[in-house]
């Protein structure tokens, strides 16, 4: 069967404190239009519980997470508990898997490969490990995936850290993975000062080098 002809794929860079519940509302808008996109964006401090999330993934109380600042959301996307925040960059593509022959794995290891890219782009080796998800460098995790397929179409999607995180990543048990080491980029920059904004350009460049080759998706002109 012949595969679907798509229009170029535009690039969405939205504010730097998008809630997370308003970015959840409008990529369901886009996926209910079937438009496909990438969205590069930031949150204000939220913990997420994915559908595989239970209590014993947030250790505190949710009087505890109301002081530090943090909004706690139940999410669509697959997986456990999960922090966004300032200083990482969050990447949600919506793509038509079914139309561009993708299956739900691999565009989860697109995903991951994506990350590592980006990683590569600043002198940082990451690289994935069989057997659990995500982007990681030596034994810190760096990166994290989480989807959700509605009709063919994948949406939510991946989250980098630029900044330190891990003090946030604390406050939960990250993954379900108790004692997960967090990293980023800044650290394993040897403290040099990358933007989340710089890593954007660095994770767009890396989405459409290799889906130019194998699903016909183009940059919309800007």
């Amino acid at each position: 069967m012949a595969r679907e002809r798509f229009p170029p794929l535009p690039v969405y860079r939205w504010g730097a404190s998008v809630p997370y519940l308003e970015a959840a509302r409008r990529q369901e808008e886009f996926v209910a239009r079937r438009h496909e996109c990438l969205i590069l964006c930031e949150h204000p401090a939220t913990i997420t519980l994915g559908t595989g999330a239970g209590p014993e993934d947030l250790p505190g109380t949710g009087e505890f997470y109301r002081r530090q600042g943090i909004e706690i959301c139940r999410s669509p996307r697959g997986g456990k508990a999960t922090y966004h925040g300032p200083g990482q960059l969050v990447g949600y593509p919506i793509v038509n898997l079914r139309g561009r022959g993708i299956t739900i794995h691999g565009h989860l290891r697109f995903l991951e490969e994506l990350m590592i890219a980006a990683c590569a782009r600043f002198g940082v080796s990451a690289h994935r490990v069989e057997g659990k998800s995500g982007a990681w460098v030596g034994e810190k995790k760096i990166g994290f995936v989480g989807i959700r397929v509605r009709q063919g179409f994948a949406f939510h999607g991946f989250s980098l850290n630029i900044t330190p995180q891990g003090d946030s990543f604390r406050w939960i048990i990250p993954c379900g993975m108790p004692g997960l080491e967090i990293t980023s980029l800044h650290e394993e920059c040897n403290g040099r000062a990358v933007t989340v904004w710089e890593a954007a350009e660095a994770v767009e460049e890396a989405f459409f080098e290799p889906l130019e080759l194998e699903t016909g998706i183009r940059v919309a002109p800007r």
